[in-house]
């Protein structure tokens, strides 16, 4: 597949055809494509029926006789009461096709939309979290909504092309059996007229591909500024923050314009020869007289019929010619999500009981490492307490230690096995965490601490007592069936920590992460938790990122780690004498207002 110019991203667009994108988008409905393509191929034959019959009785009035006609190389005869039987018959069978022609692309167009939703969230939920967290805020909800749509809309045009294709070619077909040269001269403009407007299809097509990376853009904006809505009040740059959307909005306007009048332009520029093969007809008719008027006159139905046909052929082939982008965009995003999908080990995992690093490092730019050969090794049961400077190296030490990033370099060993080789559903069963930031679904309180897992009341309860929200819990109106989470009913910055931490010990973990899970709680909480997670830890081991020295309380050693490196890993005792920044920290967060460490 050759390649074009850099995308909005950077990164580079294939250069796709029709038929590859249309083999992703509606691979695998051919038997209801060709259902399709059978039903209209009926209607079109009864629908030229209609047309000849028609015709014949017209003239057949006009002249007051009975129906004798020879039409091309068929002769018949016929009177015209049973004529009328035949046409009213053919109009109950075309009436009766509406259905299925109906039907039929509604739910190709209905399945499609849903598997490509399903695809692109499967393989989003299987991707690596370092592909996940390069996703730009807004992308993958533009991605299953917009993106999508408009991507169905092209399986529409596919299922209509194919409608359209055939009746086109068989009013075609029709016209040529009852009068070769004028069916000839519509066929011959119709070609001319497609060839002629391939530059406004290819027009159309690209500004589609630049409306979709404009509205990803988009997308992005709006959900950052939902996101910073409570900044945006306190600060008073709400103008500021419109103007930078009106301008997102502005660009998407003037490319969907642009690709809105291209979808109406070319088939109506197409259907304005529809007029001028109408009198190119009637001249044909008035050329041979009125001899074969009844023949003639089902010509130009026919003809008339077949361009308004062509017109909607247009009108399909340029949407769907302009949709392809998109399916472009969500089989590219699909195929990162899906190549990013960390290997499964697939070995048996019962138990955590050591934990060690072996001279791991890890880079997000290749060369500029934010850790560097670190090394220790834990025991199963001990409280870990993490420490070190803003942009040290924590957080991706505990994202490599929750399996989220593997090592640019070294080993992780679990048990004195690398890591990689244990299947990864034991190792979400057996580790969890807790976020600094809490992060609730828009659900019940029951629904957060369970988080789609198949946890009875019993754990949750469990849960909620160790994490010290049980009785918070069952003080509110709804009790557990209370709706928390974003722009819901209110519950402070703690209790969302503590459902959080409820969340975390509900399956019972044998390791617990916690990212600072004191830093939003009040004195007399923070120390119901520390005794919480004093009581588990011999149940557990406790790995704890800590802002707070009074979090080191419950640690049996403390990791430090300055500049990517761990330069220290003991006892608190030990450090305070022989660590200088851990010394120096604990002297500044002894003065420090909650002893919050540098």
């Amino acid at each position: 597949m050759s390649l074009t110019g850099p995308s909005e991203h950077g990164e580079r667009s294939p250069q796709y055809s029709m038929r590859s994108q249309l083999d992703l988008l509606i691979g695998d409905k051919r038997r209801r494509i060709a259902a399709v393509s059978f039903t209209s191929t009926i209607a079109a034959l009864t629908e030229a029926g209609i047309f000849a019959v028609v015709a014949q009785v017209a003239a057949a009035l006009v002249n007051g006789k009975s129906v004798h006609s020879q039409t091309g190389i068929f002769h018949f005869h016929a009177t015209i009461g049973t004529l009328l039987w035949i046409g009213f018959g053919l109009a109950l069978l075309r009436l009766a096709l509406q259905w299925p022609l109906s039907i039929l692309p509604a739910r190709i167009a209905a399945d499609v939309q849903a598997g490509l939703r399903k695809k692109i969230f499967r393989s989003f939920a299987g991707a690596s979290w370092d592909v996940q967290s390069r996703d730009r805020e807004g992308q993958l909800q533009e991605i299953m909504t917009n993106q999508t749509s408009q991507a169905t809309a092209g399986a529409l045009q596919a299922t209509a092309l194919v409608n359209t294709s055939i009746t086109f070619v068989i009013l075609m077909a029709a016209a040529v059996v009852l009068s070769p040269p004028a069916a000839g001269v519509v066929l011959g403009i119709a070609v001319l007229m497609f060839a002629l407007l391939r530059p406004l299809r290819s027009l159309g097509a690209r500004w589609a591909r630049e409306l979709s990376a404009e509205q990803v853009r988009y997308a992005g904006g709006v959900a950052e500024a939902n996101r910073l809505a409570e900044e945006t009040q306190v600060f008073g740059v709400a103008g500021a923050q419109f103007d930078r959307i009106a301008r997102l909005v502005d660009a998407c306007r003037s490319l969907f314009l642009r690709t809105q009048v291209m979808i109406k332009l070319v088939p109506n520029l197409y259907q304005s020869f529809i007029y001028l093969l109408l009198i190119a007809a009637l001249a044909a008719l008035h050329a041979v007289g009125s001899g074969r008027a009844g023949s003639l006159g089902a010509v130009v139905l026919l003809l008339v019929r077949a361009a308004q046909n062509g017109q909607q052929l247009q009108t399909a082939y340029q949407t769907l010619q302009q949709s392809l982008p998109f399916v472009d965009r969500l089989d590219r995003a699909r195929t990162r999500y899906a190549e990013s999908s960390p290997a499964d080990g697939g070995g048996q995992l019962a138990s955590v009981g050591t934990l060690a690093f072996e001279n791991v490092s890890f880079a997000y730019t290749p060369g500029r490492p934010v850790l560097s050969e670190v090394s220790f090794a834990v025991d199963a049961g001990e409280a870990i307490g993490i420490v070190g400077p803003s942009g040290a190296g924590k957080s991706t030490l505990v994202q490599i230690l929750l399996r989220l990033r593997a090592p640019s370099a070294g080993r992780y060993l679990v048990n004195r096995g690398a890591v990689e080789q244990y299947a990864r559903a034991d190792w979400h069963r057996l580790v969890a965490y807790v976020p600094q930031e809490p992060r609730l679904l828009h659900a019940s309180v029951a629904e957060n601490i369970r988080f789609f897992r198949d946890l009875d009341d019993e754990a949750l309860e469990r849960a909620a007592r160790l994490a010290r929200i049980h009785e918070d819990i069952v003080s509110w109106p709804e009790g557990y069936e209370t709706i928390v989470g974003p722009r819901a009913d209110a519950v402070s910055g703690g209790q969302q920590q503590r459902i959080c931490l409820a969340r975390a010990l509900a399956a019972r973990p044998q390791v617990l992460v916690l990212d600072e899970p004191t830093s939003a709680l009040d004195p007399h909480s923070e120390t119901l938790i520390q005794e919480s997670l004093t009581a588990l830890k011999t149940e557990l081991t406790l790995f704890t990122i800590a802002h707070r020295m009074s979090t080191l309380d419950m640690c049996d050693r403390v990791m430090v780690i300055l500049d990517g490196r761990l330069v220290a890993f003991d006892t608190k005792a030990v450090l305070i004498e022989q660590n200088p920044y851990y010394r120096s920290a604990s002297m500044i967060a002894a003065g420090a207002p909650g002893g919050v460490l540098p």
